[in-house]
């Protein structure tokens, strides 16, 4: 593929010759930079072109947390190189790659991070809720379920709902709601199973206030800052922090 008419002011000659040239011997640098150009300085074919040979250097990076996720899996969708038309096998082979990063970043990431992964995702097919489904079967990861529900259940509590810098969907809830809904009884069994555990005792609390459409008992972190310094108490203080041990 000819990418000789590739924007000049994002990408010099000898990078556009790196990433029409040999995969293996494109910088990790220019590679992981395909993602940060803006939708029109590719045709679609170029898109796909790119994104079918560098896919698996791309979730690389992903990986290792040396790109933002959201913006690297974004051209994934259908308005960039349209993982959806890919051949079959490749892309089974492509969806399984980024299955298995979200699932070592539910084990592995911070909570917010794995927030900005899943947006990411969601862009491939525009739905988030095929990657929810592969963190259900995620083997051994009821502590980290219970990590992320509780960070969505007290952002739905906030009404914080802008999680997703990449993927632009007009009901960015819905899918979220029905999920946690929907693991609710894990989150109760563990919460029996793990007394100690604050993070499940804060998740409960939040299905609770969820369900009475009640406020949050918990301050917005910021808000809660002043408030708590005013009482003589470090700003903080009653920040909602989930447990480390489970």
């Amino acid at each position: 593929m000819n990418l000789a008419d590739g924007c000049h002011y994002c990408h010099s000659g000898e990078e556009l010759a790196f990433l029409a040239g040999p995969p293996a011997e494109a910088p990790d640098a220019v590679v992981g930079a395909i993602a940060a150009d803006p939708h029109d300085h590719w045709s679609g074919e170029q898109w796909e072109f790119l994104y079918r040979r560098f896919a698996s250097r791309l979730i690389d990076l992903v990986r290792a947390r040396r790109v933002d996720p959201g913006l690297t899996l974004r051209p994934f969708g259908p308005s960039y190189a349209n993982l959806a038309n890919w051949p079959v096998q490749e892309r089974a082979t492509t969806e399984n790659a980024l299955g298995d990063t979200l699932v070592g970043a539910l084990k592995h990431w911070p909570t917010h991070e794995l927030v900005v992964l899943l947006g990411g995702l969601a862009c491939a097919y525009d739905d988030l809720t095929p990657w929810l489904a592969r963190l259900d079967t995620a083997p051994a990861a009821e502590g980290d379920i219970i990590r992320l529900t509780c960070y969505w259940t007290t952002s739905l509590l906030w009404g914080d709902d802008d999680w997703f810098t990449w993927w632009h969907t007009d009901d960015p809830v819905t899918p979220v709601r029905e999920w946690t809904a929907a693991v609710r009884p894990r989150v109760e069994r563990f919460a029996r199973a793990h007394p100690e555990c604050k993070t499940a005792r804060d998740t409960l609390t939040a299905y609770d206030h969820l369900d009475r459409g009640g406020i949050s008992p918990w301050w917005y972190p910021g808000h809660g800052w002043t408030q708590w310094e005013r009482r003589g108490l470090p700003g903080q203080f009653g920040w909602l922090r989930p447990s480390a041990a489970n």
